[in-house]
């Protein structure tokens, strides 16, 4: 039997896009299309949904497993990046595979790579992309839903045929690898279509949307808008902005209404993520609209950590936090969400632990940064164990000069995650933010477990 801890050692060997500096080679795709092939090809013995955007993947496709589910259909999912353990990236059931599992199908997956003696190229994500797909096969899961890494077209899971297809919201992220315009970056995402698969799309920037239409009629690619078939609902009025303040319910195109579950927290990003899901499975499972009561249940309890994650009166270390908020969101859309989340809440004078990546320092981070700051007392600047993670001096010295000193809160530099939690323990009545990488927020996931 291999050995769990032994896999994960090869694995590392691989080295990560997520974990190192080095952005993986997404040119080709011939590396894990060669792999699968000596595996048996167990993509094509599947029926996938492809879900592909900037943010709400993960949580887009964790709602529609559950629908599924709901079903009676057995699903497996696989997502990126994991938090705390990398078994979080494929999940059997609604469970993260077993241990034992895993390194059943990762020896197989990691004999059949050395064999190839580096030509073609395979990278770390090709390999799990393996390990999922092979789990899933094995595992006889009758649906799979597959979350892309990067971009789409390019991408290690976009070697599948596919039954439908998910565009969540585009924006700005990852622009050394797939572009400098949102066009771009969306004709990448658009990659994973195929003319004649139907595709559910989430909503987008009004400029980007048209412009997708366009794309998407000229590729002979039927497409349903989310934002058409589910409504939110405040004060018995058609809401489109901002819904979760004050949202009453929810209504299909067909008039059915839904009130919402009261005293959950529902956020904008969440609501649109639930919309997106939710059409999806309407297409995929037609009569599942006789159960919308019982399934509005279901999603209200699916989260994700480190997505705009609040958690209340939380204990470490001997101290007590009232209120602490987890977010790994690292691009503009993400924090802007995270910045409205937070003035939704009405917090102030709170504590910031901030972490980022050395290539997310961008000047057009800076508007939600600073609205961010709006309500920060002590910004906390922390690294996190990658060679991706700016130094806690640099961070700042990015800060100063593009918000200027003046503006900041009171600042201080940290060693590590550990130290930051301390320091922040020091202002325990202040609502705790930690925010900038969902590494960093791993880590502080990790300590507060431990």
């Amino acid at each position: 039997m291999p050995s769990y801890d032994g896999v994960l050692k090869e694995l590392e060997h691989w080295g990560s896009y997520e974990n190192t500096a080095r952005p993986r080679d997404i040119s080709r795709l011939e590396g894990i299309r060669l792999l699968l092939n000596e595996l048996g090809d167990p993509q094509n013995n599947l029926r996938v949904v492809h879900v592909a955007g900037t943010n709400g993947k993960g949580l887009t496709s964790l709602m529609l497993g559950s629908l599924i589910r709901s079903e009676g259909k057995s699903c497996g999912i696989y997502t990126s990046p994991h938090l705390t353990d990398i078994r979080e990236r494929i999940r059997i059931k609604g469970k993260w595979i077993e241990k034992e599992d895993f390194a059943l199908y990762a020896e197989r997956v990691l004999d059949q790579a050395h064999s190839f003696q580096g030509k073609p190229y395979l990278s770390y994500f090709d390999l799990l992309t393996a390990v999922a797909l092979l789990a899933f096969l094995e595992k006889g899961m009758q649906w799979v839903i597959l979350e892309t890494g990067l971009g789409g077209k390019a991408d290690s899971t976009n070697v599948t045929p596919k039954e439908l297809c998910i565009l969540t919201p585009i924006g700005m992220d990852h622009q050394e690898v797939l572009g400098d315009s949102l066009q771009q970056i969306a004709s990448e995402k658009m990659g994973i279509t195929r003319p004649g698969i139907p595709t559910v799309i989430a909503r987008q920037k009004p400029e980007l949307m048209q412009w997708m239409r366009t794309e998407l009629n000229q590729r002979s690619v039927p497409f349903v808008e989310a934002e058409n078939e589910i409504d939110f609902i405040q004060n018995g009025e058609t809401q489109t902005d901002r819904p979760f303040n004050g949202i009453w319910g929810i209504k299909w195109k067909d008039d059915t209404k839904l009130k919402l579950p009261r005293g959950q927290f529902l956020s904008l990003p969440w609501l649109e993520c639930m919309r997106t899901a939710w059409t999806a499975f309407e297409m995929m499972f037609p009569q599942a609209i006789d159960s919308r009561g019982e399934n509005l249940e279901i999603l209200s309890s699916v989260k994700l950590p480190a997505r705009l994650e609040y958690r209340k009166n939380v204990e470490w270390n001997g101290h007590h936090f009232s209120s602490l908020v987890l977010d790994g969101g690292h691009n503009a859309d993400a924090l802007e969400a995270l910045a409205l989340q937070l003035e939704n809440w009405q917090f102030t004078n709170t504590t910031v632990i901030l972490g980022m990546s050395g290539d997310k320092l961008q000047p057009v981070l800076i508007p939600m940064l600073e609205k961010i700051f709006r309500s920060c007392a002590l910004l906390i600047a922390c690294p996190f164990d990658s060679p991706r993670s700016v130094k806690p001096k640099e961070l700042l010295r990015f800060l100063h000069v593009e918000i200027g000193s003046e503006k900041l809160p009171k600042t201080r530099t940290v060693r590590g995650a550990k130290e930051a939690l301390g320091l922040a323990a020091e202002s325990k009545e202040n609502p705790l933010v930690v925010c900038g990488s969902f590494y960093l927020a791993g880590e502080v996931m990790q300590l507060l477990s431990d």
